[in-house]
């Protein structure tokens, strides 16, 4: 058995293994349903022997983490979910610089 590269987890119990673009769409449209307390769900790669997560909130807040050093977070506040799902897009390529780049830019 192998572990994914890739992982989807939503803040009301449901997960993916191996997440693609429609998975991302799929958690948005249950995120935009669910109440305030259970609206949230993260992405996580791994990359060697560390993992790098995007998380969205139902507010549109994303909050990039990319290392276990917090200072290496970085939130921003995101005007639609097409945005937020855009960054989910570049995202998934591993592009993290970017990713990273783009939160700080908001």
């Amino acid at each position: 058995m192998t572990l994914p590269q890739t992982y989807l987890q939503t803040g009301w119990g449901d997960s993916v293994d191996d997440v693609d673009m429609e998975d991302v769409s799929w958690a948005i449209s249950e995120t935009i349903e669910m109440d305030d307390e259970h609206g949230v769900f993260w992405v996580g790669i791994f990359v060697g022997d560390f993992e790098v997560t995007l998380e969205a909130k139902k507010d549109l807040t994303v909050t990039g983490i990319f290392n276990e050093d917090e200072d290496e977070n970085v939130e921003a506040k995101f005007a639609n979910w097409i945005e937020i799902e855009e960054l989910y897009k570049v995202f998934l390529t591993k592009d993290f610089d970017q990713v990273r780049a783009t939160l700080k830019a908001r």
